[in-house]
């Protein structure tokens, strides 16, 4: 009897080792994100020529991953940016491609995220969680957009420096979402329009050949609690290339 209760000990401490294990590899792969961006930060730094791109692709395994998006001046604002075939998958997908209620950020799959006049990004925000583009909700307060103006977009083929110059809610006209336009003049007047809306002005001047980038997500601010669609839009135009 004594021999049956130490072997199931034996067992049992087995088990529990095993367990102990799972979670300590769970820990990890959640804190992986956060360990490749002080990487990033330290090549950055020390001003070592890298593939930032390709560095992050290897960590994840992901070959969907075409870029960088941050905030000047904020510093846990540093994230990959996702991109495949639809904008379905990354929805609720993460950048392991594994199944994730609070998705990705990701680029539209119709723009070429290099080379086109208007580059869409979109992801979730969060009441119960801290994610990503949660920090957009800040944009409501004009002083917050006076100290954060800038946005900074990096790919293969380098960096990019945006300003933002439209902030609002749209719960109704999604032409914000077009991306064909027949000539430079209906462009002007799309991007005018965008400016028109936001919920501050910024006194930014916009040019009829101005590159756009859009970051969108569903808006948490209580004064639009009521609608159906709510997505809060930080619009920012291309100022320099890094």
């Amino acid at each position: 009897m004594r021999r049956i209760r130490g072997i199931l000990i034996f067992i049992f401490i087995i088990l529990l080792g095993l367990i102990f294990c799972d979670y300590q590899d769970f820990f990890k792969e959640e804190n992986k994100y956060k360990n490749v961006n002080d990487v990033i930060a330290i090549n950055d730094k020390e001003e070592i020529k890298i593939n930032k791109i390709n560095l992050l692709r290897e960590y994840y395994n992901n070959d969907d991953i075409v870029g960088i998006i941050s905030i000047e001046g904020i510093k846990d604002f540093n994230y990959p940016i996702v991109q495949t075939t639809n904008n379905d998958y990354y929805l609720n997908h993460n950048y392991y491609k594994n199944y994730d209620s609070y998705g990705s950020i990701y680029a539209d799959y119709r723009i070429n995220i290099e080379e086109d006049q208007k580059i869409l990004i979109y992801s979730h925000s969060s009441t119960k969680k801290d994610i990503p583009f949660n920090k957009l909700e800040l944009y409501y307060d004009e002083e917050y957009y006076n100290n954060h103006k800038y946005i900074i977009l990096e790919t293969k083929a380098g960096k990019v420096r945006y300003e933002i110059f439209s902030v609002f809610v749209e719960t109704n006209d999604f032409t914000y979402m077009n991306i064909n336009f027949n000539n430079s003049k209906d462009w002007y007047s799309h991007i005018l329009k965008l400016q028109k809306k936001s919920l501050y002005k910024t006194n930014v001047k916009l040019k009829s050949d101005d590159d756009i980038l859009i970051m969108q997500t569903c808006s948490n601010n209580k004064n639009y609690k009521n609608y159906k669609n709510k997505y809060l839009l930080v619009i920012s135009r291309r100022v320099e290339n890094e």
